[in-house]
């Protein structure tokens, strides 16, 4: 079964992690480990041993994917498409649009139940992340969404959003939005600008659902005024641009991009927490997706009060801090249904 990759720390692997890149010193020396190769301690010992930090591996879930990775690479080349004719046209497909976003709901809700398994794709470079980045935000919003009620016509209206809330960076120069370092001051400026520009292209495309463009030109906003680019407060936004906020936010900081590494889910959970304690998140919002990947996301690393270490391979919905895990010697524990297990420490 496919399952959830993560970039963690050679650290924190276990045996049974699956890597899916191959690491090779030198030319005249056979790889440390191949792409596809279950890891073993020696593996992982060796890969220490010259100095490897971090690798690409993948998780198997106890559940199949809410969206299989299948679906969401073809999403992705959709979108590709969807981006290049807004490029070209100053306005996208709403049919096409609405096609899209009820493929995502219909998988969600199908797939809805205590156990959730999330699956992301590693995005080979930085454009490539702003298509897939629309369908993992489109994924997570729904999700959060059928979380706290909202009715099938209020989730296909949130993923027709979510899927698009990046359209307007197709008017922001490639040179400075894929740029492999920190942008000056006046091109971040710029890049701020795709909020006004997607709006501008939902105008134009006879999008008119004031809660579909709101999503678009408010998800950077943030509830004590302190975002972009009107510096909206909790009252004057939609449930629509709080939730996308959410979920951008989560998928920006776990991905890997040219000019940062990525953070691992825990951290990236732990950072939307305290930003929704200061008053910049929606709680309840945030709470939802919580109880949806728990506190401890498929991938994080543990360490378990019987000294042993473990890596998350599932969560129950309701239960943030009882995770599954799998052990060192490939056993499966639901900590939700043991009470003799618990989580000391997080190793990533």
């Amino acid at each position: 079964m496919i399952g959830q990759i993560i970039w963690k720390k050679v650290d924190s692997l276990i045996p049974g992690d699956i890597a899916m890149e191959t690491v090779q010193i030198a030319d005249n020396q056979s790889p440390l480990v191949r792409l596809g190769q279950t890891l073993t301690k020696e593996i992982i010992e060796n890969l220490k041993t010259n100095g490897v930090k971090y690798l690409w591996v993948q998780i198997s879930p106890v559940t199949p994917p809410v969206v299989s990775p299948q679906k969401v690479e073809k999403l992705k080349e959709e979108m590709k498409d969807i981006f290049h004719n807004a490029a070209e046209k100053m306005r996208v497909n709403k049919n096409e649009i609405r096609d899209l976003s009820s493929e995502i709901v219909n998988d969600i809700v199908k797939n809805y139940s205590d156990k959730i398994s999330l699956i992301f794709l590693i995005q080979q470079s930085d454009e490539e992340y702003t298509y897939v980045h629309e369908v993992h935000v489109g994924m997570i919003s729904a999700l959060i969404g059928l979380e706290v009620g909202m009715k099938i016509n209020e989730l296909s209206r949130l993923a027709f959003s979510s899927i698009i809330h990046d359209i307007g960076k197709v008017l922001v120069p490639k040179e400075i939005l894929y740029a492999p370092r920190k942008l000056t001051e006046k091109e971040f400026e710029l890049v701020k600008k795709h909020v006004e520009y997607g709006s501008r292209i939902c105008e134009n495309s006879n999008v008119d659902d004031p809660k579909v463009i709101s999503g678009v030109r408010d998800h950077h906003e943030k509830l004590d005024g302190t975002g972009y680019l009107r510096g909206l407060t909790k009252d004057q936004l939609e449930v629509e641009a709080k939730i996308i906020a959410i979920a951008d936010i989560y998928d920006a900081l776990i991905s890997n991009r040219s000019y940062k590494s990525s953070w691992s889910p825990y951290k990236t959970i732990s950072e939307l927490i305290k930003m929704a304690s200061f008053g910049k998140l929606d709680k309840e919002l945030v709470q939802a997706f919580v109880s949806i990947v728990g506190l401890y996301p498929v991938g994080t690393t543990v360490l378990l009060n019987s000294g042993e270490k473990a890596v998350v391979i599932g969560n129950t919905k309701g239960r943030a801090t009882q995770p599954i895990v799998r052990l060192d010697n490939g056993e499966y524990i639901d900590l939700a249904e043991t009470k003799k297990l618990t989580i000391t420490q997080v190793l990533d």
